[in-house]
């Protein structure tokens, strides 16, 4: 009777103690859940805010915001504000690059540059090169023309094919009335690699003269 009564107390402590384990399981798995529910919900409320932003921005930028008397470099300063503020929402290429953009729209060179330049230090080929030749337009505009052949060979040398012929051709163009020859080298080389670019063209155009000279 003894040893029965021992037995029942052992069955219902380790019931208890199963019990326990159970509750402290259960409780562990809800605030699991909580918490991914939380960063779900966080994060789409971030998207949310990022596109709102962004939205706003291009109102801005485009000058079809309404009830509002700004200059257009304040206009474009404030769209490369609401742009860097999405950014910061949600950490989107294309927001940066719209800010960089913006900012030199608005006049803000070293803005612009320091912006962009955060664009071609992420090495995202989808945005790096687009972000290149705005710096080089940058550069060329500030009569900067030993910085912009700079960043625009960049692209020529790059691994991304994107506005590379773009980037020959600007190069063509920049040393057309100061070196013949070195222009005429870009020219080929846009004509050779990219035949059905719409720049080959043209490009081929000076090419043909300067054969015929």
């Amino acid at each position: 009777m003894k040893q029965h009564i021992e037995h029942m107390e052992n069955f219902r402590e380790r019931l208890n103690l199963q019990k326990k384990k159970l509750i402290f399981i259960s409780a562990t798995l809800f605030l699991i859940i909580l918490m991914v529910l939380g960063g779900y919900l966080y994060t789409i409320k971030q998207q949310t805010d990022a596109k709102e932003l962004e939205s706003e921005a291009y109102k801005y930028y485009f000058g079809i915001i309404k009830n509002v008397d700004i200059s257009k470099e304040q206009r474009y300063m404030k769209a490369a504000q609401l742009f860097m503020e999405a950014y910061n929402k949600r950490s989107n290429l294309t927001y940066l690059l719209n800010a960089g953009y913006a900012y030199d729209m608005a006049g803000q060179k070293d803005k612009a540059l320091e912006v962009l330049n955060k664009v071609v230090a992420s090495n995202d080929i989808n945005f790096t090169n687009l972000a290149m030749v705005r710096i080089a337009n940058i550069y060329l505009k500030h009569n900067e023309k030993a910085e912009a052949i700079k960043k625009l060979n960049e692209i020529v040398i790059g691994k991304s094919d994107i506005l590379k012929d773009f980037a020959l051709y600007q190069l063509g163009k920049i040393y057309e009335n100061e070196n013949k020859e070195e222009s005429l080298r870009y020219y080929e080389k846009l004509v050779k690699d990219f035949p059905k670019s719409p720049f080959a063209e043209i490009a081929k155009k000076y090419v043909d003269a300067g054969k015929n000279k």
